[in-house]
């Protein structure tokens, strides 16, 4: 990032990259409030239309869906680049693999934590929507232990009529062997 603002919002510092993009704790005012959010902006070499394309995805089912363990969408648009950006909420977490190794968590309360992922999987699935990208670092877990699914940006939204549930993008690790088969 070259500039500390990304439209009328004030870059506090990164919280982390992957492979299509960067996120960065923001903030700016909202009625003499100040509001903290995560911003995500595209990686510079994931500027062509079909990495745009897939970006606007994301924004339209991150909007789309309201569920207490799915991160929210606050807010989308241009910078002053022309570059896209997406905010959503901030979640003050860690990834739920770490969460769960520096608390020594015994089975049940991990078992508990995946009935969070689930459910918000469920709900997900329920609004035709498919992560395709579920993994440790995609799930965030709060000290008080609410876990927030985040990361749509591979994520499919599928018509009901249709099986198809293919990408060219995903963590071979964690990929569904469906997925890996196409």
């Amino acid at each position: 990032i070259s500039s500390s603002k990304i439209g009328p919002y004030t870059v506090i510092r990164h919280l982390g990259t992957g492979g299509l993009g960067s996120v960065y704790l923001v903030e700016r005012m909202v009625g003499g409030v100040v509001q903290r959010a995560a911003l995500k902006v595209l990686a510079p070499h994931a500027v062509g239309s079909a990495f745009i394309e897939r970006f606007h995805r994301e924004q339209h089912i991150l909007a789309s869906l309201e569920h207490p363990n799915i991160t929210r969408m606050l807010d989308a648009g241009l910078g002053n680049d022309g570059q896209p950006y997406l905010v959503m909420e901030f979640v003050n977490g860690v990834h739920l693999d770490t969460f769960c190794d520096e608390n020594t968590l015994g089975i049940s309360k991990r078992l508990e934590l995946f009935l969070q992922v689930c459910d918000a999987v469920a709900y997900a699935h329920r609004c035709l929507v498919v992560h395709l990208d579920l993994k440790p670092s995609n799930i965030l877990v709060t000290p008080d232990g609410i876990v927030k699914l985040l990361d749509f940006g591979t994520s499919k939204l599928i018509q009901p009529d249709s099986l198809l549930t293919t990408t060219i993008t995903a963590t071979p690790a964690y990929a569904s062997p469906e997925q890996l088969r196409n």
